[in-house]
């Protein structure tokens, strides 16, 4: 409704991205509630709207920064994703959609990310 509502008032100055990972909480969302194509709904409710590889950082402030000015419409950004990208043991499995990783997980998420501890040292503010 407020999709609806955005586009045919032509809220030009509002943006959503739609993280499309393809999954729902019980599983694949064309299982359970067909969206594709996604960018032509959002189309049809009055927006504009762009496809993007949602893992690919320059390519969304790149398309945030090259969508036209005056266009008197909302814009709508399909982010393509995919769950836990990036991590082997997650990566497109909708179990960690509820699950919470062990400590072990954790560290072996962090190497495969190629993320470094730091340690903090306590700050003594005057």
């Amino acid at each position: 409704e407020a999709a609806l509502f955005a586009g045919a008032q032509k809220l030009d100055h509002l943006m959503v991205i739609i993280d499309f990972n393809k999954w729902q909480a019980t599983g694949r969302s064309e299982e359970i509630m067909a969206l594709s194509p996604l960018k032509e709904k959002w189309i049809s409710f009055g927006w504009e709207a762009v496809e993007i590889d949602g893992h690919d950082f320059l390519s969304l402030t790149s398309t945030m920064s090259a969508l036209p000015s005056g266009i008197r419409k909302p814009i709508a950004v399909v982010a393509h994703t995919i769950k836990g990208k990036g991590i082997s043991f997650m990566e497109d499995d909708n179990n960690w959609h509820y699950r919470i990783p062990s400590q072990d997980e954790v560290n072996r998420a962090k190497q495969e990310l190629g993320l470094i501890e730091v340690e903090y040292a306590e700050c003594v503010c005057r």
